[in-house]
């Protein structure tokens, strides 16, 4: 599907919050209701709008702890691949997993309410997958930045969907 302008600043408004009315976003983007309500839902038919969620405050509901956690699979066969990706899919605490190049082949963001219950994870969850040669933890202090969403300025003509900050 070719993207127009039209369709980036939907999504756009929609990154920034998916509770939006059709008619908001409609205003926002310079549409009435109707059509801007087509161009929704063939960006959804489209699989470019995946879902739409709402965002919550992780210490607001007692998740006070988070580390990256990078996993070395051994042996490193496809079947130990596919069944560590299988058991990340069930783990609530792991919040999204990515495969990295390097000495380990996954980094996950975990997220559980205190030190205990991390190390209650790594202990009895983690490594009873009977897949995991080594890991390492990160702990998150402080974010500094979190996106909610995706960059879309690549995606416009003149290549500037928000102004840059002054500094």
């Amino acid at each position: 599907m070719k993207l127009d302008d039209i369709d980036i600043k939907i999504l756009a408004a929609l990154q920034e919050d998916a509770g939006l009315s059709v008619a908001d976003i409609a205003e926002k983007v310079g549409l009435t209701a109707s059509p801007c309500w087509r161009r929704i839902r063939n960006l959804e038919s489209a699989g470019i709008i995946r879902k739409r969620t709402a965002m919550l405050d992780h210490q607001k509901i007692g998740l006070n702890f988070q580390a990256l956690v990078m996993v070395k699979i051994s042996p490193p066969s496809r079947e130990n691949h596919q069944k560590f990706m299988d058991w990340v899919q069930d783990v609530p605490e792991v919040v999204d997993t990515v495969t990295i190049t390097g000495n380990f082949d996954y980094v996950m963001h975990v997220m559980t309410p205190n030190m205990t219950a991390y190390n209650n994870f790594i202990g009895n969850r983690l490594l009873n997958t009977g897949v995991i040669g080594e890991n390492n933890s990160h702990v998150i202090l402080k974010r500094v930045k979190a996106r909610d969403g995706v960059p879309l300025d690549h995606l416009l003509k003149d290549g500037k969907l928000y102004d840059e900050p002054d500094f």
